[in-house]
């Protein structure tokens, strides 16, 4: 897997998952120990773009 083209680090001690179809064809071994680091949640498109927004307006910093 490639970093930023098929997972990407998250604020916060997350990892996003975009290309779920590679992170299913690795061991389930590998699986096992992503799914024990992180909790999974599976989000449509819309919702992952809320999160974001909602995350983007904590980070920026207001003068």
């Amino acid at each position: 897997m490639e970093p930023f083209s098929d997972f990407m680090p998250y604020p916060g001690c997350r990892i996003v998952i975009l290309n779920s179809e590679k992170f299913e064809s690795l061991p389930e071994s590998v699986q096992a120990v992503v799914q024990q680091a992180f909790d999974i949640k599976e989000s449509t498109g819309k919702e992952a773009q809320r999160i974001n927004d909602a995350l983007l307006q904590e980070l920026v910093v207001q003068e």
